[in-house]
């Protein structure tokens, strides 16, 4: 037999118990369930993976990419499309082929320089390059700076009168031929393209033997 103070107490526990019980089922019934996303794989990850382009997807251009494809080329009647010795004496737009300004186009690994050279003076009448035209760091070895660079000196070019010219690209860069490409867009006729590209006779250093 529990007193009077004790029964009061006991029904005292027990109504917080209930009270405490429902609001903790308040509280469940209330709280949400979310979800984390998925976790997606860092750029890091990509780059390392690199990007898988089918061989009908790939282009090859500027003589850096697309080895492995094969093109078919007709090289029939190739040899009239060779300069002879008549070529220097043929006139382009008035003027013979051998007083043709020279456009120096050269295409490196970081950067596009172009440069035009009279041919009789053999003083320089315009020079330009991927950073004079605002290209900082890695932006300078990509193709769009080296069209702009031509497109720059084409103008450039015409400006002073100039709309016949004779280009030597030398280099392997991103830039050699979107340049040429861009003196074209500016209205400069390209009579001859001549590649002064210096080519080992037996290739670049191999790489040392890995002594483990």
């Amino acid at each position: 037999m529990l007193s009077s103070l004790g029964r009061c107490a006991l029904r005292a526990f027990e109504g917080l118990s209930i009270s405490a019980t429902t609001s903790s089922a308040f509280q469940l019934q209330q709280r949400t369930f979310t979800r984390s996303a998925a976790l997606l794989k860092s750029i890091r990850d990509e780059q390392r993976a690199g990007t898988k382009v089918s061989p009908a997807q790939q282009d090859a251009f500027d003589g850096t990419a697309g080895s492995e494809l094969t093109v078919p080329v007709n090289l029939k009647g190739a040899e009239s499309r060779l300069p002879t010795a008549e070529t220097y004496k043929e006139l382009f737009n008035g003027i013979p082929f051998s007083d043709l300004p020279m456009v120096y186009i050269k295409a490196t690994k970081n950067n596009t320089l172009v440069q035009a050279v009279d041919p009789k003076t053999r003083s320089v009448i315009m020079y330009t390059s991927c950073r004079l035209e605002g290209f900082k760091n890695a932006r300078k070895k990509t193709n769009i700076a080296g069209q702009t660079t031509g497109v720059a000196a084409g103008q450039r070019l015409v400006r002073r009168g100039i709309r016949t010219v004779r280009v030597q690209v030398k280099g392997i860069g991103p830039g050699r031929m979107t340049a040429v490409k861009g003196l074209t867009v500016a209205g400069v006729q390209v009579v001859a393209i001549t590649d002064y590209t210096p080519l080992k006779e037996l290739g670049p250093r191999p790489r040392k033997i890995r002594r483990i």
